[in-house]
């Protein structure tokens, strides 16, 4: 599990600065900060940036970070790192990482040993800062906004239905509150394979920011300790999960809607669960609990 507190240690941080569509007027105040005190800011198109940073009269080192060569950099920017510097990264144009460079990158920096942060500047909504710095390499994205139910079966349905839907196709992101977030995680534990990756954001881009990653089960641990700090808005980001066994046998399948039953649902809801998780037909599941089990 990582805990960082983007602005309460002195790691480097890796900044992933959005920079404009389109108009480049629409360029931050602290976007321009950021570029401007980096060590090096690497970016998809050298050519392209250097427009950018010649509007805004910025004069930094380039160095290109594209969907060819990312892995290639991490040892490079990785040493930089290591000295104490910041860095930025770039695409060009809109927020990186969605839909262009730095999710590998981000990825296989977080597999090093260093110490550093990751946070986002400029990229727009909340869920997007926390997408971006996660780090997961999927290339679609489901928003879900707040988890509507507030009853626990009716939000563990809630959740297992979003889940079920999205999760082998895209990394899944919503908000909760700081009254729900611990019921949440606890019931995500529950629900995600114990070996997924979770990400929880708090108080993005502000002072108190700080991203909690590892698994459901690690991260259901730290929110009921006496270090988790229950306050201000949550982003949960869930990381795609598609390494589940496709062949499981008659035996196997009939034992995984028995542990959704020992979770509180229904037959029903189990049996859709588990159809949907490994592309099997509900009634074929439904009849293969009861042939085993009754």
């Amino acid at each position: 599990m990582k805990i960082q507190q983007t602005f309460k240690n002195n790691w480097p941080t890796i900044y992933l600065v959005g920079t404009p569509i389109g108009n480049l007027d629409d360029m931050s105040t602290r976007a321009i900060e950021v570029l401007t005190q980096v060590e090096i800011i690497a970016c998809e198109d050298t050519r392209n940036t250097q427009v950018l940073l010649n509007k805004f009269k910025i004069k930094n080192k380039l160095m290109s970070l594209h969907m060819h060569n990312e892995i290639d950099r991490v040892n490079e920017i990785s040493q930089i790192l290591s000295l104490g510097k910041s860095i930025a990264i770039v695409s060009d144009a809109g927020a990186p990482i969605i839909s262009d460079p730095g999710a590998a990158f981000i990825n296989k920096m977080n597999q090093t040993e260093i110490e550093f942060n990751v946070t986002a500047v400029n990229v727009g909504p909340a869920y997007i800062h926390a997408i971006v710095a996660a780090g997961f390499t999927n290339k679609q994205n489901y928003f879900h906004g707040f988890i509507e139910h507030k009853t626990e079966q009716a939000k563990k349905e809630e959740l297992v239905s979003i889940i079920n839907k999205y999760n082998d196709q895209a990394i899944i992101s919503f908000y909760e509150s700081v009254h729900r977030i611990k019921a949440t995680i606890k019931m995500l534990a529950d629900i995600l394979n114990p070996t997924q990756k979770v990400l929880i954001a708090r108080e993005l881009t502000k002072l108190n920011e700080e991203f909690i990653s590892g698994t459901p089960l690690e991260l259901a641990d730290f929110v009921y300790s006496e270090s988790f700090i229950e306050k201000g808005e949550f982003v949960i980001v869930i990381d795609q999960f598609a390494n589940h066994k496709s062949d499981l046998t008659d035996q196997e399948l009939a034992d995984e809607v028995a542990k959704y039953l020992e979770k509180g649902f229904k037959l029903k809801q189990a049996s859709e669960a588990v159809a949907n998780l490994y592309n099997k037909k509900k009634n074929e599941v439904y009849k293969l609990y009861l042939d085993f089990y009754k």
